[in-house]
């Protein structure tokens, strides 16, 4: 038995782990931001935040909608609103001083 990966093209939205360090994704529409513990990423169903270590770009093909992300990752979420994480982020940022 063939068992082939299809990747569809928007507005899909995919998303394999492998091994928890790799991520490959489909449906990207923009990485919003970036850096070596998280990446916040606009998908064609909203904004995937992925955190970990190490973290790094490994391809990203603008046309097709897709990235890939190595590194260690620790986690992936959905988050509904952006503008609530970016106060969060703002929050924790003054709680650390």
């Amino acid at each position: 038995m063939e068992n082939n990966v299809h990747f569809d093209h928007a507005p899909f939205h995919h998303v394999y782990l492998k091994d928890r360090k790799t991520v490959e994704l489909t449906g990207v529409k923009k990485i919003e931001s970036f850096d070596s513990l998280e990446f916040l990423i606009e998908t064609s169903l909203g904004f995937l935040n992925i955190i970990g270590n190490d973290l790094a770009l490994a391809r990203y093909d603008q046309e097709k909608g897709e990235v890939g992300i190595k590194g260690n990752i620790e986690s992936m979420s959905y988050v509904s609103n952006k503008k609530k994480m970016v106060q969060k982020e703002k929050m924790l940022g003054k709680l650390l001083k």
